[in-house]
């Protein structure tokens, strides 16, 4: 029994002994893991409280890692140094080797994204919402009719001029044609005018007059006896020679004038008919423009229910009034029954010239024919009757195509259209003028002295740009945004027409914000709050007297990282001119909205369309000017709310996008600017990595079997237990 109680009793105490090491190393895996998390939390503690507190961004800095790292886990597991290690423990660690490895980096754009919409998410809905959507929905139908109805109306605009350049060439051949047969001579060979014969001057109706008296002579010289001399042999081959002499002459003018009446009609009819198809063309436009548009973020604004929107309202009639602008374009395009009365205008007139030359060659007949011998009695009637023909033939010409009451006088008129060419051509010259000052104060802007300083810092932020790129492993390429210049525009329509697609822009983005996505509107909200902005008070002198002195230091590039992040220039102007352009732009679509509304009295389309943009660009210069002054504009005479310079740049940025991998580089080159920290090599997690043992109470031979089996994460070295804890974190 003793024997048999002796192995029994050694046999449990082996057992128990077993799981006594055991239960004190899954102790030992605990306590390591925990300290393991807390060294690493401790580590991350010490941040850049400057990045921090400019840019709320976290990353590693302060005390050197590695050692922080070290001594936490020293006072986590063996306890505080000078601590009293006296007395029982269930389990006594000791670090036997530390390591802190970096795992990620702020310089890579998916830890610097993810840290901006952590810092961003709770701020910037609200300030948004709240400061610009609210403004900007109730204006949306009306801006979404006239982006439509300007982008109409420019179409046709263009369409129609060509149309009635073709038309002012038609009208240009007809009176060529008119000025050919005027010009050719004829008449004065008829003479037209009776009481226009002049002695000596050869003329069919002369001709025709004398005829009676050569007959006379040559019936005469026909009775002689025979042998008898003739006496008019000298005056009747004076008068053949005439008449031959004549009707060649007549005829080369007739057949000279019939030729280029020919080719000239052939050109009208070539110019006709392009007319006719840009009336086509502008036919199928008007159509198109009567199916609905595809301009849905408009309606995703105005659409969408926002605090704030309900005290600023447009006129309830505002959207269907320019709607009517838009419907009215539909008078600018011809029926076909137009074109087909004119060409047969065209067609009547080259009849009536044939005429005349047909006439003058039956006259030439009739000439020739009278000299045959013998003398008929009748000659002198045909003569007389032909030359009748050729005047009648002329004086129905010349009634109808020369003379300014005839037919080409009343199409001249009505291509005319009354007044409204004329009207158009001075509100053109007006537009033109206000355009031409406008875009001497956009490009006054690129005028700016530009400092070596200024060049050289920019120069620095392009290569840490491309730094970055290339530390995100992208192309490397630093392709500059090739932002929209609204200042490059030829004239006021080009202008107008740019205004609109800025709008839709801006409307796009601001549909995007309310409906998909956040992230880019997120990020745009985190450059106008965290970066610096162009005052546009700096160019007060610059836009109202042309002095741009004293700007040689206000762009500097401290002064416009905001634009630079949106549009990407390196160099001192770009940005600022970019930034403007936009800002003249959405200003411009505004005002010209306006325009329609204020000018729909006037009828015609293309005069509204005219008066319109006139009453657009002098608003916006006002409101350019306001900006300079005081950093802000009025949205618009129907929504009388102040909109600051910055509000329109989170717009710019909702355009553009401030999401992809070029707008993060920009970001982090300011950033690395300013602070002189390369976020590519500051750690924004961290890994940390402990090798720890403790000592084994019993048999640790039996403890390293089990370990042989793998029923233990670490190994048993000696009498000790040795494992290894690894634990990652991130701010």
């Amino acid at each position: 029994m003793t024997i048999f109680s002796v192995i029994v009793l050694s046999a449990l105490l082996l057992f128990f002994s077993l799981l006594i090491d055991y239960a004190r190393i899954a102790a030992l895996h605990k306590l390591t893991e925990d300290a393991v998390r807390s060294s690493v939390r401790s580590v991350l503690s010490a941040y850049d409280s400057a990045l921090y507190e400019r840019y709320g961004l976290f990353g590693r800095g302060g005390t050197e890692g590695g050692a922080l790292f070290s001594q936490a886990m020293t006072a986590n597991t063996e306890g505080p140094i000078g601590s009293n290690k006296q007395g029982m423990k269930l389990v006594r660690m000791k670090v036997e080797s530390s390591e802190l490895h970096a795992a990620s980096f702020l310089g890579r754009h998916e830890v610097f994204g993810r840290q901006v919409l952590e810092e961003m998410k709770y701020k910037a809905p609200i300030d948004f919402t709240l400061e610009l959507a609210a403004r900007f929905a109730p204006m949306a139908g009306a801006m979404k009719e006239a982006s439509v109805a300007v982008n109409l109306l420019e179409q046709m605009r263009k369409l129609y001029e060509k149309r009635e350049a073709h038309l002012a060439r038609v009208l240009m051949l007809q009176e060529q044609s008119s000025k050919t047969v005027g010009e050719s001579g004829i008449a004065a060979m008829i003479p037209v005018q009776t009481g226009g014969m002049t002695a000596g001057v050869k003329s069919a109706l002369r001709i025709a007059s004398e005829y009676e008296e050569y007959a006379e002579m040559v019936i005469h010289d026909q009775m002689l006896p025979a042998g008898e001399k003739a006496k008019y042999t000298n005056e009747i081959k004076q008068y053949e020679d005439k008449v031959r002499s004549f009707v060649a002459e007549l005829r080369r003018a007739s057949v000279g004038m019939m030729k280029h009446h020919v080719e000239l009609h052939g050109d009208a009819i070539q110019e006709l008919e392009a007319a006719r198809l840009r009336n086509e063309d502008m036919l199928r436009l008007a159509e198109q423009a009567k199916q609905q548009s595809n301009l849905s973020d408009y309606d995703a604004v105005s659409g969408r229910s926002i605090t704030g929107s309900e005290p600023y309202q447009v006129p309830a009639n505002s959207a269907s009034d320019i709607k009517q602008v838009k419907e009215a374009a539909n008078e600018l395009v011809l029926p076909d029954g137009w074109f087909d009365d004119y060409r047969q205008e065209l067609e009547t007139q080259g009849t009536t010239a044939a005429a005349i030359a047909m006439e003058a060659g039956g006259f030439q007949t009739s000439s020739l024919a009278s000299l045959a011998k013998p003398i008929t009695s009748s000659a002198s009637g045909v003569l007389l009757e032909s030359v009748t023909s050729l005047r009648l033939a002329y004086g129905a010409y010349e009634e109808k195509y020369i003379h300014s009451a005839g037919i080409i006088g009343s199409r001249k008129q009505a291509l005319e259209q009354g007044n409204i060419k004329a009207q158009l051509k001075q509100q053109e010259e007006q537009a033109g003028a206000l355009w031409k000052r406008a875009r001497s104060m956009l490009h006054g802007i690129t005028a700016i002295p530009q400092t070596e300083e200024h060049i050289k810092i920019f120069e620095q932020v392009k290569k840490r740009y491309n730094d970055n790129l290339l530390f995100n492993w992208q192309s490397g390429k630093a392709a500059e945004t090739a932002a929209e210049e609204i200042g490059n525009a030829m004239d006021a329509h080009e202008a107008g027409e740019q205004s609109t697609a800025v709008m839709d822009g801006l409307f796009s983005g601001m549909s995007g914000m309310l409906e998909r996505t956040r992230d880019s509107f997120y990020f745009g909200e985190y450059v106008i709050n965290r970066y610096l902005s162009f005052a546009p008070q700096h160019l007060r002198g610059m836009m109202t007297n042309g002095n741009v002195s004293e700007l040689s230091q206000a762009v500097s590039f401290n002064n416009q990282e905001a634009e630079y992040i949106i549009y990407g220039f390196h160099n001192p102007i770009g940005n600022i001119a970019a930034a403007y352009g936009e800002l003249f732009a959405a200003r411009l679509a505004i005002r010209t909205m306006e325009g329609l509304i204020e000018s729909k009295s006037l009828g015609h389309p293309l005069l509204i369309l005219s008066a319109a943009l006139i009453y657009g660009l002098e608003k916006t210069i006002e409101d350019m000017l306001a900006f300079t002054e005081r950093g802000s504009a009025p949205l618009s005479k129907y929504v009388k709310v102040e909109l600051k310079y910055t509000d329109y740049l989170r717009l710019f940025i909702l355009m553009h996008g401030a999401e992809d991998e070029a707008s993060f580089a920009r970001m982090i080159a300011v950033i690395e600017q300013n602070s002189g920290t390369i976020l590519s090599a500051v750690p924004s997690g961290v890994t940390g990595e402990s090798k720890v043992t403790t000592q084994l109470w019993f048999v640790p031979g039996l403890m390293q079997v089990l370990g042989k089996f793998g029923l233990l994460e670490g190994k048993v070295v000696g009498n000790r237990y040795e494992t290894t804890q690894t634990i990652g974190w991130s701010y």
